[in-house]
């Protein structure tokens, strides 16, 4: 089943088959505020205590992956930041999982941030405003994950006149118009997009059909000179269907959101901001089998529902003291499965109760009725939070001392949780500080992920047997101007994490391991970058070295995502700048040491006695390193009546197969690659000012 899907996504890509190597031997803020960037500016803009921001005007120039800007592809090349597998659009945190990193678009959770996948994020390239990530202290206004806070926001509208853009790329097709509503008082603004691949896929001969939209709009309006009102809405969804002679096999998933937010400025020492949003994540997977003798017809659904609000207030009291504070609420509902099917002349329907998912075991002969699930989770829950935080700025010195007070209920059991959170930092001027920061966070969901990116059968439960995951971290780092447009950023963090719900895979099931095993986790590590700006040139060089570590049952091992040495690079220049053109080159390389993966030859017996090929439950083998190099080329024109801009890109040039999944084959391992070289171009038509 992995080599499928594996196999499908390579060619939805390139049009390409799978490519196989033998696998290597074992080897050894403060508050998110909006940003608003200017050319020439780095690649990263470092804030104190670990958050740093990411300078949109660069995402333009970044290569595309297969065609499209993803601004998710940009994060990862953070210090202390990991995609995890290659090509994937997670966002994994100082030794922590994905889902441990709490992902905002414009102030609303997100439970499913990729399309295709994994391979591409849900975050348009031509909508976004600012992407931040906050690693080190976060806000007490943002909770209920254990490592960082990523907040993507969309830009308004334009409110002085309409404007147009159209993209075509290799596999997708984008539009975004913009304008006000009412000049210099209101804007709109509507975009989407469209990926393709069904040609490419056709031309291979290959009977997967794959694609995904999605739409996104906002509204903005001033109510009152001091009161604007916004409204944003989110749609996307992924499908992808798989024929042959005597099977069908369909797979979707999706998100919708909405936001309704209201700022309001109330005196020059006062301002509101008031949030109500729906979050709303479903998944669907749909099978049949016929022959001569008779038919097999099975649905499942998973979906996770999300309503909620959140107050904040901001207040200076004095010069040199203000205060953050507020309250937000939210309601969930899981769904985790709900089955129905037609098998052998009878109809079945089930819904699964949260108490029974987590694990499926089904053998390869098996119909609807032989599926075994066992999970944990309520099927509503409710959060709610007060939180304070008190800033101190005299001179050069900036303190933060907040705490977060939060309730989680999973309609079964009811916790509680403390969260202080402090920092201090000292600016000397000139680009150079140092800052020192501690944090406590909890954290009551848990996702379900059974395979190595996101797949229609990834789920969301709540906390069960009363244990709350919690994480204390500091961090003490420095930003020093080592010479004129030269700048260097050192921070290091020690972070410990304790009733970890480690699940593990299915066939962990047949041992008689149904559910969650409980471990904890430490994760200690440096994340260095240096940054050099001139008038044509953008270079930013980080390094990451991470030491991350679970343990349960009595056993320590590395954690699956731990990657000791990680470093990175990105290089923007342009090569012509001169009024009305700009041709800009732009490389990027990274070199990582390899994942640690569970695999072993031993068999276990299935039902019905038949031998199934095990995994581990710990790591035990670690893959060999990881590189991969990017280029691309970017011509922009400017003329009268709008902007003309074409890109050509090509992902993995120097074609280096990195592995993201080992599997057993014929007495001997191989490594499924997900990522082969991928050229591609992208042209894009704006019209208006």
């Amino acid at each position: 089943m992995k080599r499928w899907i594996f196999c499908c996504l390579s060619l939805l890509l390139v049009g390409t088959a799978l490519a196989q190597t033998p696998a290597d031997s074992v080897s050894r803020s403060e508050a998110i505020d909006s940003v608003v960037v200017t050319a020439r500016k780095p690649l990263m803009i470092y804030k104190q205590t670990g958050n740093i921001a990411v300078n949109i005007e660069q995402l333009k120039y970044a290569p595309l992956f297969a065609g499209e800007k993803d601004i998710f592809k940009f994060l990862q090349l953070l210090p202390g930041v990991s995609a995890g597998k290659d090509g994937m659009s997670g966002l994994l945190v100082r030794g922590g999982s994905n889902d441990q990193t709490l992902i905002l678009y414009d102030d609303v959770p997100i439970y499913n941030q990729a399309h295709a996948y994994g391979i591409l994020s849900i975050f348009s390239g031509e909508t976004v405003q600012s992407a931040e990530v906050s690693k080190g202290y976060i806000s007490p206004a943002y909770g209920s994950r254990l490592s960082a806070l990523t907040q993507i926001r969309t830009r308004d509208g334009d409110r002085q006149d309409h404007r147009q853009s159209l993209t075509v790329g290799t596999l997708s097709l984008a539009g975004t118009v913009d304008g006000p509503i009412v000049r210099n008082k209101g804007s709109y603004l509507v975009s989407a997009r469209y990926f393709f691949p069904e040609a490419v896929l056709a031309l291979v001969g290959n009977a997967v059909r794959f694609g995904f939209y999605d739409l996104t709009g906002k509204l903005s309006y001033d109510i009152h000179p001091d009161h604007t009102l916004s409204l944003g809405v989110y749609s996307g969804d992924d499908h992808m269907a798989n024929k042959e002679d005597y099977a069908r096999n369909e797979y979707g998933w999706g998100n919708t959101t909405a936001s309704l937010r209201l700022e309001s400025r109330w005196n020059d020492n006062l301002r509101s901001s008031v949030v109500a949003y729906y979050t709303y994540l479903q998944n669907r997977q749909e099978s049949e089998y016929e022959d001569d003798d008779f038919k097999n017809w099975g649905k499942t659904t998973y979906k996770t529902h999300e309503f909620g609000a959140r107050l904040t207030f901001d207040q200076r009291l004095i010069k040199a003291w203000s205060l953050e504070y507020g309250a937000n609420i939210s309601h969930q509902r899981f769904m985790p499965m709900h089955s129905k099917g037609y098998v052998n002349g009878q109809h079945k329907e089930r819904g699964y109760s949260s108490e029974q998912l987590v694990s499926v075991a089904i053998p390869s002969n098996s119909s609807l009725t032989d599926c075994r699930f066992v999970c944990p989770d309520g099927p509503t829950a409710v959060s709610g939070a007060l939180f304070l935080n008190n800033r101190f700025q005299w001179g050069g010195w900036r303190a933060d001392v907040g705490i977060r007070g939060a309730m989680y209920d999973n309609s079964e059991q009811t916790r509680f949780a403390v969260e202080p959170r402090a920092q201090l930092a000292y600016d000397f001027g000139n680009d150079n500080a140092i800052w020192l920061s501690g944090t406590i966070n909890s954290q009551a969901l848990v996702q379900y992920n059974r395979y190595y990116y996101s797949m229609p059968i990834d789920f969301w439960t709540p906390f069960r047997d009363g244990k709350l995951q919690h994480a204390w971290q500091v961090a003490l780092g420095g930003r020093a101007r080592l010479r004129e447009n030269l700048t260097l950023s050192l921070e290091g963090y020690y972070k410990r994490m304790r009733n970890l719900p480690l699940i593990y895979d299915s066939d962990d099931f047949l041992l008689g391991r149904g559910g969650f095993v409980y471990g904890t986790g430490r994760a200690w590590g440096l994340e260095i970058m240096l940054q050099r700006q001139t008038e044509r040139l953008s270079l930013t060089v980080s390094y990451t070295y991470t030491n991350s570590r679970r343990s349960s049952e009595g056993v320590s091992y590395p954690f699956e995502y731990d990657v000791p040495h990680d470093f990175n690079t990105f290089l923007s220049y342009d090569v012509l700048k001169r009024p009305g053109r700009r041709h800009t080159f732009t490389f990027n390389m990274s070199w990582r040491s390899g994942l640690p993966y569970r695999l072993t030859n031993e068999s276990y017996p299935d039902t019905n006695g038949n031998p199934i090929v095990g995994i581990t439950a710990y790591p035990s083998m670690r893959m060999r390193n990881y590189f991969r190099s990017d280029i691309s080329y970017n011509m922009e024109r400017r003329k009268r009546n709008g902007v003309r801009n074409w890109q050509f890109s090509i992902i993995n040039w120097t074609w280096h197969k990195n592995p993201v999944c080992i599997y057993p084959y014929q007495g001997t391992y191989k490594a499924t690659v997900l990522v082969p070289i991928m050229p591609s171009v992208s042209y894009t038509r704006t019209f208006g000012k």
